[in-house]
Parts: structure tokens; C-alpha cells; sequence
């Protein structure tokens, strides 16, 4: 059950990390700026990393489990349970150098939005294609959980 706002514009052309985790904290009523949550994450040429400790502890800090895995290191190699979990939860897919927000997962088709075009209507990825895709170009999938 996602509501589908759509608050999500990226504000730096390298910002999707940061506009993807500030929409989802508004989901929960945390008012972040991108800048703010820019400043809490490791810088990379293209963006930022998904993969260190500082987004976990900065998500930790605001409530939230983050796990992220590349495409080839799933949880018992089931990209498609992780898919599922995410779209029961929050998370993302990341592509090369650019992330998608996951909405929902009906195996075999993953709906996202892409914060770089958010005046699209969310996008279907299919599962096939999708992995065939991550093993091509490298990426992984971000898992992030409320804590109750």
C-alpha cells in the first residue's frame, strides 16, 4: 500500500541517493533538506555511497535498518525474496550510477520512480531484465526498514 507522492525532484544532478532517502523519510513525517542529508554521506565523483558505514549510522540515527547488497551477494542469492522485502519495506535498486526507488514488486515486474524524472509516471522494471541489466553494469539494491 504506497501512496504514491511524488516529492521526490533531485536537486544536484548527482543528489538521487539523497532525494530517494529524503522521500522516504517524509513518509514518516522526518523533514530532511537534501543538503542536510548530503552532508551525512561519504562523497564519490558521481554521487554517493550507498555501501559504507556512514549512511547505516546516519539512517540508524533516524530510526531506521539499512542494509544494501550488491546484485551478486544477496541473501541466499535470491535477488527476488530481497525485491520483495524492499517493496514490503523501503528501499532502492541502484543501476551503474543511478538509483531507483523501489514502490512495489509483483514478481515479475518492479514499478520505481526515478527521482532524476519525477514528472513520469513510476516506471516497470522487469525481473529478467533488471538482472541482466545489474550483472552488466554492476549495482545492487538497498534495503531500509523502519524500526518500530
Amino acid at each position: 500500500g504506497h501512496k504514491f507522492k511524488i516529492n521526490m525532484v533531485q536537486e544536484n544532478n548527482n543528489y538521487c541517493l539523497c532525494s530517494i532517502l529524503s522521500d522516504i523519510f517524509l513518509d514518516y513525517n522526518i523533514k530532511i533538506s537534501q543538503d542536510e542529508i548530503a552532508k551525512n554521506l561519504t562523497p564519490t565523483p558521481k554521487g554517493f555511497r550507498a555501501d559504507d558505514n556512514k549512511i547505516k549510522e546516519f539512517l540508524k540515527d533516524k530510526g531506521f535498518n539499512y542494509e544494501f547488497y550488491w546484485w551478486n551477494q544477496t541473501p541466499f542469492h535470491e535477488p527476488d525474496s530481497l525485491l520483495k522485502e524492499i517493496s514490503e519495506n523501503q528501499g532502492f535498486i541502484g543501476i551503474e550510477d543511478h538509483l531507483y526507488r523501489v514502490l512495489e514488486f509483483e514478481d515479475p515486474m518492479i514499478v520505481v520512480l526515478d527521482p532524476a524524472n519525477v514528472n513520469e509516471a513510476p516506471r516497470d522494471f522487469d525481473y529478467s531484465y533488471l538482472m541482466h541489466k545489474l550483472r552488466e553494469v554492476n549495482g545492487g539494491f538497498g534495503l531500509i526498514k523502519h524500526i518500530h
